[in-house]
């Protein structure tokens, strides 16, 4: 009975001077509400608001009475916290709706709640209908925002905010803002989510759906089309290194033709011997370039085949020519 007295002498001298003090409600406070009550009111008068708050908010969980809530609500203002203020005078103003002898703090009440309407900063969370997949939860700061509260201004205290997206079956997402104090206004867009990729009968990873892609989610039809346009570009790529090597064989047969005639026939042992070895040299290379150039034109065939047929799932192929001074060889690795 007396902190009821106590609390409501208080709030008139904080809130309004013009207030007159009601009679307290005919329920006993605990000893941990007064006392955290009375913390809040020494912290706010060193100047402490945050703990000044922490304390009032305390006792008020712990007795839920119209005086602790409006000296929260007067704490939440002098510390900037401008959305939680308005809040709390708004429920204050509820609780004393109607109450004659609680006329005064209802007038308080829903005065400070229109003073602060022209301070509120907002965030608005998009959730556009294509993101909104089965089982999203959405949270601000770690707390799940209520769905209804989505594509909607809501006010909101001024600070730093981690927006965060979370469904079965789909990669995480989250993003951070920055919410001005006082008239700001920020929006954050949910984009589409990325399906995570189911898990084949032997543990691997496949995918399901339609050759579309989409943003935000993972290419359902991974394969061909990539590789097949690898296997062309690496194809086209051999059909020039065929093409670079059968004109260096042609360089060397040109030489020993101009050592020992169209014939090849030579005029000394020291030419016969310099002429092989060019004609060699010439021989291995157009090996070499033939061998190169044909593989290059089947790789572009594959590469074309694939890249038309495109079935929905393919694993990787992977294609290394080697040349040597002695061998050419082809290491072709993956499957269709």
């Amino acid at each position: 009975m007396q902190r009821q007295i106590v609390h409501a002498a208080l709030v008139v001298a904080l809130l309004a001077p013009t207030v007159v003090a009601t009679p307290a409600a005919a329920q006993p406070a605990t000893v941990q509400a007064e006392q955290l009550f009375r913390d809040g009111k020494r912290l706010m008068g060193e100047g402490k608001l945050p703990e000044a708050c922490k304390a009032f908010e305390g006792s008020y969980r712990k007795d839920p009475v119209v005086s602790t809530l409006l000296n929260l609500a007067d704490c939440r203002d002098k510390n900037t916290q401008y959305a939680s203020a308005w809040g709390h005078f708004l429920d204050a103003e509820r609780m004393t709706r109607g109450k004659a002898g609680e006329a005064n703090l209802n007038t308080t009440a829903r005065t400070r709640a229109a003073a602060l309407e022209s301070k509120l900063s907002y965030l608005i969370i998009n959730v556009p209908a294509d993101a909104s997949v089965d089982g999203l939860v959405i949270s601000r700061n770690g707390v799940a925002v209520d769905e209804a509260e989505w594509n909607s201004d809501i006010p909101v205290d001024g600070g730093p905010y981690v927006i965060e997206g979370k469904a079965p079956g789909y990669e995480a997402w989250s993003t951070k803002v920055f919410v001005g104090v006082s008239g700001d206004k920020e929006s954050v867009n949910v984009p589409r989510f990325r399906a995570r990729p189911k898990l084949d009968a032997a543990g691997g990873a496949s995918v399901n759906g339609d050759s579309e892609d989409r943003v935000g989610s993972p290419p359902v039809r991974r394969g061909r089309k990539k590789l097949g346009t690898v296997a062309v570009a690496g194809g086209g790529a051999l059909l020039l290194g065929g093409l670079a090597v059968g004109y260096l064989a042609q360089q060397k047969w040109s030489e020993a033709k101009n050592l020992c005639g169209a014939d090849l026939v030579c005029d000394s042992a020291a030419d016969h011997m310099a002429g092989q070895s060019l004609a060699d040299a010439a021989r291995f290379r157009g090996n070499v370039s033939t061998v190169v150039t044909s593989v290059g034109i089947a790789a572009v065939g594959v590469g074309v085949v694939l890249w038309l047929t495109a079935p929905t799932e393919a694993r990787p192929i992977s294609f290394a020519p080697s040349v040597t001074a002695d061998s050419v060889s082809f290491v072709l690795g993956g499957s269709l």
